[in-house]
């Protein structure tokens, strides 16, 4: 061990207090960073094992590939795993069943994936017999179980229904769809869907593919299309023998085509070797690629909407104020280090140490620090993500769809918070070493170097100096100036001392500074995700049992219905009511009212709207007069949760509750989301009086909007069989207006009611009458049973048999208290992190004031055993104290509340890009508790240094050094 070694090794053990505080700052950091890297290879790795077991490992998709594109697959070195489905072609089921069980049955093989470990895909889950394992043997959907079809391309050979054991026959075939205008024809497979335009397009079936006997192993529970191209449609799979794509490249036939799913070395590369393949402008084939984004969008590789650009901002943000943290509290301890040992450098330098030794002497601090206080770190941030990760698991699973939660340990991830906490260590021990080392003998031992006088002090000097050269200040005596006038001498050595350009008053300052944004700056990260969770996680309040009831639908016995898709209003709110007052007494279940829903086709007049309609569910943009035309929900609520929802809006019964006069209250606040951003909108400006139109029936055709006359006035639009577009005169296309008087705007809707992204207005259901001309939607009634799942269930059993006794009502069940739950512990869970973050840079923080400003301090010892010396008082010290103390916190909370407010308006910035309507805001709770906690630790760390400084005597403090 060297001597320099052994000298930083007593200068530490002589600081102990500064010493522990360094190691805990620097853990602190590292522990912050550890649990920041670890929580997101914890939660990244969970959601990619929750989607790869949902959606399967494939990265892309190449669909109607060629056998050129299969050799470059099944070759090319960046592919790590290939899959092949091939459609065989197509059986129709004929039109008599196609109401059940659609149009047609695509026939497709097997995708084997038993034993391997990361399947490419996730094959469908079968619900009755097995895959298929040999030639001849066939899976089908589940919905033709126990099925007899009428006559089709699907017949079974004892000609009764489809079981497990059934010896089938599919006759292949080939669909062809054919333009009206121009005559064109092609080729429709799976790729594109069973969907043909029947206005514009012809479509016909030819059974020349041969056809596949075999034997039915079993059903699989079908949903419909996949996100896959290659498993879109309802199946029929078939075992491969190794043939089926060969043989579907080979023949000549444009039904029949190969899907390829595939993985690359580098996830990122996968889309654009699909893109590659499939070049849908440069080939003959029907073709179509896909990137499984859900899967490599969590691996980082496809960073494409605006959410996610969002979230890496903010953790780029969260990054910058854990370094920024980290390196204030660092370096303000080595500085103060240096600057309490600047004459023991200067006799150091004076025995012939070298600059590059006394550089040494100060990173083997740091090193020694880092070694103690790095491996604490990495332990104190696994211990938090473990203890973290248990207490939530629930919330967490909830975050990650489902997955269970634990922590990965990643070695990466420890690995680079190690280099991040050195190199934090270093970087803020490097000025200070460069300080210790360019310091001259002469001027270490005198201490001047830490003393230099600002440019205006300089001014000043020299000012009274040409004063007392003029004879013009009179005695020489200087003024002691507005701090002495005011706090007396105190004030005056004080306000000295600060006009002293002291390296040690710059870096108190720039630690309180860092301290006061790292509190602000937390709360604004605190409201930030508060924000997102609550404008993306809808809880749903007081919802836990939705019932959604029906007078159409097949439950029910029609006497309700009318032509058209039309309801009988009054006798629906009858059945309502009766059946209301039946649920009133269930257990555990209370009711929260009931209404009927309906959409009006509505314009609305001038001043009633502003441009925020335009963004809206159906929202179209204001008409030249600045009267709007669009969907409109008219939702009727029951007289009691009418009369409820009135009296919590303060409005007048009298005014809103006499059914002769029916008001209209409207919803003026809507949260909308178009799959990339989230936005809240108000778009009432105020009441009036809106009309809810009825068109005409137009030989069988109906408008599809209203729109600006180039004539003046307005016009209705509207398509023939052709799709060619018409106009009508407003009023040849109106057959009924029905006006609607809106008497207040309100921002809360009733609890019966549920949010819409398309305008909505509530009314009472006496005036049920006011929907005749609108297109009725349904009826719900919803339950709270205190967010309790198992008593939502046994409330819906009970009611299931109440409900038997209304045939004319047809019922369905939503148990959204599991859903409910979920959003709870997802947003317990964010809460939670940003807790423990807040907290952890609230320690850095207090960590970082208390290191310096008790060194800072104690490092006067000299300065203030000479101002005892000459006869200052107790008090007046304190006040001298009191007053650079109070200096220090403005300026600090100054500069602090400056860089909190640039951080929190990049935190505004990167919400915009995925909630257009955030605002910016600061958060003043924080800024109060900033205020607090650095006047709490400016005290504490007083406190802590005047004792020190007081436990030696003025003799002992003169001749410390």
């Amino acid at each position: 061990m060297g001597i320099f070694t052994r000298f930083t090794l007593r200068s530490l053990a002589k600081n102990r207090t500064r010493t522990v505080v360094s190691i805990i700052g620097v853990a602190l950091s590292c522990a912050l960073i550890t649990a920041v890297l670890t929580s997101v290879v914890s939660l990244s790795n969970m959601l990619i094992e929750r989607t790869a077991a949902d959606e399967g490992w494939w990265y892309a998709e190449a669909a109607g590939i060629t056998a050129d594109d299969l050799e470059r697959l099944e070759t090319d070195p960046e592919v790590t795993d290939l899959l092949t489905i091939t459609d065989l072609g197509t059986v129709s089921l004929g039109e008599d069943n196609s109401d059940l069980f659609g149009k047609y049955l695509y026939v497709k093989t097997w995708p084997d994936v038993r034993g391997e470990d990361e399947p490419l895909i996730s094959t469908p889950e079968i619900v009755s017999g097995r895959a298929p394992e040999a030639p001849g043997e066939i899976l089908l959907p589940h919905y033709l179980q126990n099925v007899e079809l009428a006559p089709c391309g699907l017949s079974t050979a004892s000609g009764g229904p489809i079981e497990v054991g059934s010896n089938i026959t599919l006759d292949l075939g080939t669909r062809t769809v054919t333009n009206l205008s121009d005559g064109a024809s092609a080729t429709v497979t799976a790729i594109r869907g069973d969907y043909i335009d029947e206005a514009t397009q012809t479509e016909a079936y030819d059974a020349d593919l041969g056809s596949v006997e075999g034997t039915v192993v079993g059903f699989y529970r079908a949903y419909g299309y996949s996100t896959i191209y290659s498993l879109q449609g309802n199946i029929a799979y078939i075992y491969d023998d190794g043939s089926a794509a060969e043989r579907a490249i080979s023949d000549a036939s444009d039904a029949t085509w190969v899907g390829a799913l595939f993985r690359t070395a580098n996830p990122a590369d996968a889309e654009q070797l699909a893109d590659e393949i499939v070049d849908v402008h440069g080939r003959t084939v029907d073709g179509a690629s896909a990137v499984h984004s859900t899967l490599i969008r969590w691996m980082g590789a496809t960073p494409d909407t605006a959410i996610w650009n969002t979230l890496y901002q903010i953790a780029g943000i969260l990054a910058a104020v854990v370094v920024v943290a980290g390196v204030s509290l660092v370096y303000n301890s080595f500085a103060i280090s240096v600057a309490e040992r600047t004459r023991q450098f200067g006799l150091l330098s004076s025995l012939g140490a070298s600059r590059r030794q006394l550089r040494r002497t100060v990173f083997v601090e740091a090193l020694i620090i880092g070694g103690i206080g790095i491996p604490a770190g990495l332990l104190l941030g696994l211990a938090g993500c473990f203890v973290v990760f248990g207490l939530l698991g629930d919330g967490i699973a909830a975050l990650s769809g489902g997955a269970a939660a634990s922590v990965v340990v990643s070695p990466v991830a420890l690995g680079i918070a190690v280099l991040l906490s050195l190199v934090t260590l270093l970087v803020s021990a490097w000025v200070p070493a460069i300080r210790a080392s360019r310091v001259s003998a002469v001027d270490a031992i005198r201490q001047t170097q830490d003393v230099h006088l600002t440019r205006r002090a300089r001014q000043a000097l020299r000012r009274a100096a040409r004063g007392d050269a003029n004879g013009t200040a009179g005695t020489g005596a200087r003024p002691l100036g507005l701090a002495g006038r005011l706090f007396g001498v105190p004030g005056f050595i004080a306000h000295r001392n600060l006009t002293r350009a002291s390296s040690k008053g710059r870096v108190t300052v720039a630690a309180l500074a860092v301290s006061v944004a790292l509190l602000i700056t937390s709360g604004s990260i605190a409201d930030v995700m508060s924000y997102a969770s609550g404008t993306t996680v809808d809880t749903m309040e007081g919802q836990d049992l939705i019932l959604y009831i029906d007078a159409t639908g097949a439950g029910a016995d029609q006497s309700l219905a009318l032509a058209d898709g039309k309801v009988d209003g009054p006798g629906m709110q009858d059945a309502l009511e009766r059946f209301y007052a039946d649920v009133q007494d269930i257990e555990d279940a209370a009711p929260n009212g009931y209404t009927t829903s309906y959409v009006a086709e509505a314009l609305m007049p001038a001043g009633m709207l502003d441009s925020d309609v335009e963004n809206l569910e159906s929202g179209g943009p204001l008409l030249a007069d600045g009267s709007w035309y669009g969907s409109a929900y008219l939702d009727f609520v029951d007289e009691a949760s009418w009369e409820a929802y009135v009296d919590a809006l303060g409005l007048s019964r009298d005014a809103f509750c006499d059914p002769a006069q029916p008001k209209a209250i409207a919803v003026n606040d809507y949260d909308v989301h178009d799959g990339e951003k989230y936005s809240n909108y108000q778009p009432f400006q105020d009441t009036g009086t809106i009309r809810s139109l009825e068109f005409a029936d137009l030989d069988g055709r109906f408008v599809s909007g209203i729109e600006d006359d180039p004539a003046g006035g307005l016009r209705a639009l509207y398509y023939d069989d052709e799709g060619e577009m018409h106009y009508l005169p407003f009023d040849e296309a109106v057959a009924r207006e029905q006006d609607i008087a809106v008497g207040a705007l309100a921002k809360t809707r009733p609890g019966c009611t549920t949010a819409t992204g398309t305008l909505q207005l509530i009314l009472p259901a006496s005036v049920i009458d006011l929907a005749e001309g609108a297109g009725y939607v349904r009826a719900s009634m919803s339950f709270d049973t205190g967010g309790d799942a198992a008593r939502a269930s046994e409330a819906q059993e009970a009611i299931e048999g109440i409900a038997a006794d209304y045939p004319e009502l047809d019922i369905t069940y939503t148990n959204v208290a599991q859903g409910k739950l979920q959003a709870r512990l997802m947003a317990t869970t964010v809460n939670t992190f940003i807790y423990c973050f807040a907290v952890i840079t609230g320690l850095i923080a207090v960590a970082n004031v208390f290191n310096t400003l008790a060194n800072a301090l104690i490092l006067r010892r000299r300065e203030f055993a000479m101002l005892k010396s000459i006869g200052m008082g107790n008090r007046a010290f304190r006040h001298m104290i009191a007053y650079e103390c109070a200096s220090y916190a403005l300026r600090g909370f100054i500069i602090g509340f400056v860089v909190a407010a640039l951080a929190s308006f990049g935190l505004y910035q990167s919400m915009m890009l995925s909630y257009t309507t955030y605002e910016f805001s600061l958060p003043w709770l924080q800024v109060g508790i900033a205020v607090v906690v650095v006047a709490a630790v400016i005290l504490a760390s007083v406190a802590y240094a005047l004792r020190r400084t007081n436990a030696a005597s003025v003799v002992d403090a003169l001749r410390a050094e």
